[in-house]
């Protein structure tokens, strides 16, 4: 069943050194013009799709990219163009991603007006040196700032994303800024760690010597004291990188960890809608061109057999705090009833290793297995 939409803005006004987002620099002509494509490709996919126009959208999420690079009447003109096609109307959670650089009160008050409900700011770090380190165009002052406004505006669910085990970042320096994102009253925290992304100013870095990326254990480390001081400050780590405090856990990506059916738009956006899964192009200009004649934009495309289907929309619930239930998914999935006893089996190895441990019918991973996450998930297959 379809119920999550995401909208992929692919304008930046810069490159970030660890980035491996697709992104274009934003041009008037160009902003102007994408106001209408996601629409116009939701057009495309309806009609390939029919039996998922008529459904409730639960989940709008817009990232990027920088969405607010269209400016508040391109969003608006985008938002109505899209509600106009898929009715909106029982909508819970509509998130936009947006800098701190390009937040202002017009904005705000313009995504309230559509129905935007919750914020995430790419805030990264609260130190300034190394926020110019890695490319950001944004300092302290300024997220602070635009946490302020995004609060003022009325938007209860905020939250911020940080990364962890950025080059020349000390264990002092990460818990200011943890201590710092903990004063802040938010509600939800994102925390990742650094992936050196091939081809990005990082990567080349990396090569050329200028910076050291800090190792495994390094990368460990941060993200358990950050696992330690978010914990303490009442947010539950309820999915391997997102932290959020009780009733505001983003329901957009959870249904994306659940299993569920989701449509993408925009170039780099990914689809699934049943066994059919799709990846839209990196690249602007022949998404342009195939929507102006009209065509799909092109894609890679695949369909899925029905117990590969089953299998990835089931074990990637191991990233959930709320775990797996093998006997559950074997419910849902008739394919996976073989499985079931299988993967009771292997939990339970794997709970002797210290990796999972149950909770009632379910299995999740403990804190020693969140480190080794896509190892427990390859050992399900």
């Amino acid at each position: 069943m379809l119920e999550h939409l995401y909208i992929h803005v692919p304008f930046c006004d810069g490159k970030c050194h660890y980035c491996g987002f697709y992104s274009v620099m934003a041009e008037p002509r160009l902003t102007e013009l994408y106001v209408g494509l996601p629409a116009a490709e939701l057009v495309q996919t309806l009609a390939a799709h029919p039996h998922t126009a008529h459904q409730p959208v639960r989940t709008v999420y817009m990232g990027g990219g920088t969405p607010a690079l269209l400016g508040a009447d391109g969003l608006r003109r985008l938002a109505e163009t899209i509600n106009k096609i898929l009715p909106l109307d029982a909508l819970e959670e509509w998130t936009i991603e947006l800098n701190p650089a390009t937040v202002n009160a017009p904005l705000l008050e313009a995504l309230r007006a559509v129905g935007v409900n919750r914020v995430s700011l790419g805030v990264q770090s609260f130190n300034d040196e190394t926020l110019a380190r890695i490319g950001r165009r944004h300092n302290a002052k300024t997220a602070l700032q635009a946490i302020r406004l995004v609060q003022d505006a009325g938007f209860k669910n905020a939250g911020i994303d940080l990364i962890a085990g950025l080059p020349g970042v000390s264990a002092d320096e990460w818990q200011q800024t943890l201590d710092r994102a903990l004063s802040l009253n938010l509600v939800h925290l994102s925390v990742y760690a650094l992936t050196l992304e091939p081809k990005t100013v990082m990567w080349r870095q990396a090569a050329a010597g200028s910076i050291s990326i800090p190792g495994d254990d390094a990368q460990l480390a941060a993200l358990s004291q950050a696992e330690r001081a978010l914990s303490q400050g009442g947010f539950e780590r309820y999915e391997i990188s997102n932290y959020a405090l009780p009733g505001f856990e983003c329901s957009h990506n959870l249904g994306v960890w659940r299993g569920n059916d989701y449509i993408g738009l925009g170039p780099a956006a990914a689809s699934r809608i049943g066994r059919r899964r799709w990846t839209n192009d990196e690249d602007l200009a022949d998404y342009i061109e195939a929507l102006a004649e009209p065509r799909e934009p092109p894609r890679s495309d695949e369909t899925l057999g029905e117990m590969d289907d089953a299998m990835e929309r089931t074990v990637f619930a191991l990233r959930l705090h709320e775990g797996l239930d093998p006997f559950a998914a074997a419910d849902r999935f008739p394919e996976l009833r073989d499985r079931a006893e299988i993967w009771e089996e292997r939990l339970e190895r794997l709970a002797r290793e210290g990796i999972t441990e149950r909770g009632g019918r379910r299995w999740r991973l403990t804190a020693r297995g969140r480190e080794v996450c896509d190892a427990a998930i390859r050992e399900l297959y």
